[in-house]
Order: structure tokens, then sequence, then C-alpha cells
């Protein structure tokens, strides 16, 4: 579930061979900055909107990921945080249901210097594109291409990631890599246009626009790469976040300098739980807090 698939943003509104490593989930779910629903009520009556929450050292031993101030998290979000990461809870449990299901040891790839692994892919050598429109149109690529501004394709290779952006306006396939190498840089200029050739068979597809006379020819767009790109830190395994922070930072703007570090795992996982698309986001905000006074009862000295 976890994996970035093809996103789509509107001008409305393991190791593997295959090229493209997809994430499904929904554009318009995935990038609200502000979480959208909390619970109002902890069960054990605390407050949760103090800003820059953290955990005490007692909790080092229970979860494998600790929230620290400076990821600037409610005590709300702390609580989930931990119940995301907890050693001692299911790892088979649910915390996300939309069109795909998140388990606990999903978002294990989230914790530092792990690698964000995909399972699921839309675009692959092994599938064609006729049967990437019928498995993925009415999920996840449903607008008219008219409507459509930039699609965001996140390309997996030997788990690193890099992702390419095919700007419709500007007519541009942009690639944005956070740990470019000398010697791979033609074979993924190689790749962009690969997937881009993809992508316009797909878009071939009189389903995708009215006109059925209109040509989409995104192949022959200009494949660059933005000037003085940041790039991640030596063995942080952090490509993979570095794309799913470009899609939701970056959805039109032409600003790619953005900083990843441990905050953006851990908020990226705690945005996923409780974002609005999420069908367990009360439930999981419930049972955080539940699990905070468990613990809280079980080792009186552990909160301050």
């Amino acid at each position: 579930m976890l994996d970035p698939t093809v996103v789509v943003h509107s001008s409305e509104s393991g190791k593997t061979s295959d090229l493209t490593g997809i994430m499904p989930i929904q554009p318009k779910k995935l990038f609200h900055l502000d979480i959208t629903r909390e619970a109002t009520t902890p069960p054990n009556e605390q407050p949760h909107v103090r800003v820059g929450a953290v955990l005490p050292k007692q909790w080092w031993t229970l979860i494998a990921f600790e929230p620290t101030a400076s990821m600037m998290l409610t005590d709300s979000q702390a609580a989930v945080a931990a119940y995301i990461f907890s050693d001692t809870l299911d790892p088979s449990e649910e915390l996300v249901i939309s069109d795909e299901i998140g388990y606990r040891s999903t978002f294990r790839c989230l914790v530092p210097e792990r690698c964000v692994e995909s399972r699921r892919y839309a675009l692959s050598d092994k599938y064609t594109p006729a049967e990437v429109i019928s498995d993925f149109l009415v999920t996840y690529v449903s607008l008219k291409i008219s409507h459509v501004a930039r699609v965001f394709i996140p390309i997996c290779e030997e788990l690193h990631w890099y992702l390419v952006i095919v700007d419709f306006k500007s007519r541009r396939l942009i690639l944005l890599d956070s740990l470019p190498c000398v010697e791979k840089h033609q074979q993924r200029k190689r790749n962009v246009i690969k997937v881009a050739t993809y992508l316009e068979a797909m878009l071939d597809d009189h389903i995708f626009d009215d006109d059925k006379s209109k040509v989409v020819d995104c192949s022959t767009f200009w494949p660059m790469t933005p000037f003085g790109l940041p790039t991640q830190k030596n063995r942080s395994n952090d490509s993979g976040v570095w794309v799913t922070s470009w899609m939701r930072e970056c959805t039109l703007k032409d600003d790619f300098n953005i900083q990843v570090n441990d905050s953006t795992r851990m908020r990226l996982a705690v945005d996923l739980v409780l974002e609005e698309y999420n069908n367990l986001c009360l439930v999981i905000q419930e049972n955080a807090w539940q699990y905070r006074t468990k613990v809280e009862a079980e080792h009186e000295d552990i909160w301050e």
C-alpha cells in the first residue's frame, strides 16, 4: 500500500528488474498537508494540541521509531506514531484501509535507514498498456487527459527510487534523483523516455479524451534534470522518501529544493494514518490513546 502508483495531478483540483515501482495512492487524498481529523477527546482526558510532543525515554524500548520535538507533532500525533511503530503490538494489524490495505509491518520501511520497498507495479514490461488501463483506470487514473497538468511516475531500480514528472503544460520530462550517479545517468534518462512512451501508449486510448483526433505525444517531451538539486545523505536509504516528498510538495511548482530527514519519515507515516482517505483514521487514534493509557498504567513512572 505504501509503495508510491502513477499519481496524476489535475489542473483542476525488493530488488526488481521492473522499470517502475509505483504506489497506488490517490493524489487528491494523499497531498493534503494538514491533518484533517483528530479524535476530540482522548480517553485519558489529556490534552493533545501541544506541538513538539515527545515521549519519555522509557518508551525507547517499546517502539522502533521515536518521535522527537523537532518533528513538531501534537500529543495526539505522537501517540499515533508510537502506536504505528510499536515493537509490542501485532505487526499484521491493519492501520490503513482505503483502496489498499496498510499493515503495521508495512510502515516499518519508514524507520530511519530502511528502504522503501515496492510491492505493486502499475507500469512494467509484464503488463500491456491495455491491462494497466483495465486494472488502474477507475481508481487511480479517472481524469480526462485535457484536465491533467502533471503525471508523477516513481521508478525503482535495485531499491533506489527516482521520480519522473511528465509535465504536459511545459512539455518536459523532469527527472528528480536524490542520489545521482554519473555511470547510470544515461540509462536513467533512457528509462525516462521509455516510461513516457509507455504512458503515451496508454493515453492513446480514447477513454482518456473525448477528442479522438487529439494525439498525446509525451514521448517527444524534453527530458531534463533541474540544476542544483539537493541530495540524500550517504547510506540513509532515503530515496523513496525523497520521491514521496517531491510528489507531496511539488505538485505544480518547479522549486524542487526540499529537505528530507527522519522527521519526514515520521510525518509521512502519521499523515498516511490520519488522512481523511483512511477509513480507520478515528479508530486508530482511539486505539493509540488506549495503548498509551495501558502503557502508562503498567509503567507508572513512564510519564513525567
